[in-house]
């Protein structure tokens, strides 16, 4: 499916992120077999749907809210980030935030920290949603990634 959702890119059949959803696009992930909604937008943002987990559990699917500010990374944003993901490998996946700036990265993280992904070519698809500010190569090499390696 093509979804209208801004910067949505998927990366699997069972994994995708994207900007924040509406209440339309909700419905057409729901149509589209994803089964878990992960946000990890803080309430603040600025895009934020305030009746978001009660929207998605209305639609049956399981939602899981982590607020990662990422004015201040920490390593437990990325290590609870991958416990999240660990136990939703056998679900199919969306997980967004505001922009898909953390999403992006923080799945970039895990696909080379957890799925054994190259980093060089997992940055090029990293680069192919947006391109990550410095202090995200910093966070990168907290956890014993290169960081820039293009």
């Amino acid at each position: 499916m093509n979804h209208s959702i801004e910067n949505f890119f998927t990366y699997s059949e069972k994994l995708a992120a994207g900007a924040q959803p509406n209440i339309d696009q909700m419905v057409d992930l729901k149509n589209d077999g994803y089964e878990v909604v992960v946000n990890i937008s803080p309430y603040s943002t600025r895009n934020a749907v305030h009746n978001e987990a009660e929207i998605i559990e209305k639609l049956g699917l399981y939602y899981i809210h982590f607020p990662v500010d990422c004015s201040d990374l920490r390593p437990i944003h990325y290590k609870t980030f991958e416990g999240i993901m660990n136990g939703l490998k056998d679900k199919k996946v969306f997980v967004h935030c505001g922009g898909n700036i953390k999403s992006s990265n923080l799945i970039h993280m895990y696909d080379v920290i957890v799925n054994g992904i190259d980093e060089k070519e997992s940055l090029l698809t990293l680069y192919k949603i947006q391109s990550p500010e410095d202090k995200w190569f910093e966070y990168f090499k907290t956890f014993g990634m290169r960081g820039r390696v293009i």
